[in-house]
């Protein structure tokens, strides 16, 4: 992760008189720097909503992603191009890089705009989408005139190749508005936040304000609704495979329960979703859980950290004992009396 750009020309931007924004009439043009999932994705949710792509960016050219790429540019009516050779001339500037190349990229495209020697009758906005950092690692831009924010999708981008993006048979959600709906977190120059949230609009999404205070915490919100929640499947996968059930199956085995307790916690909320032996206080079947999966220490650390959060903050029966029982070694943790049933 990179750390803030600090330059001696920051100090002329407050002697720059503010320029009107290019997107205050008409549809605002966009060029996107980095082609990755979220950039391939964002490419085709523009090009849906008719949104005018200028310019699709990229680092360096390779031979064999050449190709598809090239391809995939002109289905969107945008130029391919590198930095080095880029005009940079669109009204928004969005970055769509790893998060520790975004800094980086700010200085050479500040850099770029400023030996174009170009002034503009109305301002450039420049956006990154980090979760994690603040539109400051833009800085470098505000110092040549660019309005500037970070715009977060709160989505999961899984990798596709440029192949499929290519086919919709294959990848179906890089429909017309395959960002309808998504909540995208604002946070920036008020007026960048203002051309944010109009392009938030046309993509048929959902834009919200963050304090700059919030955004690692946000971002890590972030882990937990996807990634984490993810590596808990996985979790919950591998004990399916330790009890003897076919890797093939797990999966399909786990789905109906999955996919009925995230939709009763969206419905009802977690304390009326909650169930299974921490809700009846079934210690001895708790107790029995953490035998068997001793050994297995990585699902025994994560059952007995997962269980001892839920002690605290759901409705549980006899939380004292459950809460003494987790935090003590898993063999002594047997003595509980067999209590309740063993269901879910």
């Amino acid at each position: 992760m990179a750390a803030h750009t600090t330059r001696p020309a920051l100090a002329k931007q407050a002697a720059r008189k503010p320029a009107r924004y290019t997107t205050a009439r008409g549809t605002p043009s966009v060029t996107l720097i980095g082609f990755g999932n979220w950039g391939t994705a964002l490419a085709f949710a523009l090009f849906g909503a008719g949104i005018p792509i200028k310019e699709i960016v990229v680092r360096s050219i390779s031979k064999t992603a050449t190709a598809q790429r090239r391809k995939i540019s002109r289905s969107l009516g945008a130029k391919f191009t590198t930095l080095d050779r880029a005009a940079l001339d669109a009204d928004v500037l969005w970055i769509c890089t790893p998060d520790a190349n975004i800094a980086q990229t700010a200085v050479k495209v500040a850099a770029k705009l400023e030996s174009a020697n170009k002034r503009r009758t109305a301002r450039q906005v420049v956006f990154h989408s980090s979760g994690a950092f603040a539109s400051g690692e833009l800085m470098a831009l505000k110092a040549v005139g660019a309005g500037i924010a970070s715009v977060h999708p709160l989505m999961s981008f899984p990798g596709i190749t440029h192949g499929e993006a290519l086919d919709s048979r294959v990848n179906p959600a890089l429909a017309d508005f395959p960002l309808a709906g998504v909540p995208f977190a604002l946070q920036g120059e008020t007026q960048a936040c203002r051309v944010a949230r109009r392009l938030v609009k046309m993509l048929h999404g959902a834009a919200f304000t963050l304090q700059e205070r919030d955004k690692v915490l946000y971002h890590a919100f972030g882990a937990f609704t996807s990634p984490l929640l993810l590596a808990l499947l996985t979790a919950a996968a591998e004990a399916g495979a330790a009890a003897g059930l076919h890797k093939n199956e797990v999966r399909s085995l786990m789905e109906p329960i999955v996919a009925k307790t995230i939709s009763n916690f969206f419905k009802s909320g977690p304390e009326r979703s909650f169930s299974g032996p921490l809700a009846r206080g079934d210690a001895g079947t708790v107790a029995r859980h953490l035998l068997a999966l001793h050994e297995h220490p990585a699902l025994e650390a994560i059952y007995r950290q997962l269980s001892l959060y839920a002690v605290d903050t759901l409705p549980v029966d006899r939380r004292p004992t459950l809460r003494q029982m987790l935090r003590q070694p898993a063999r002594n943790a047997a003595s509980p009396q067999r209590s309740g049933a063993s269901t879910a």
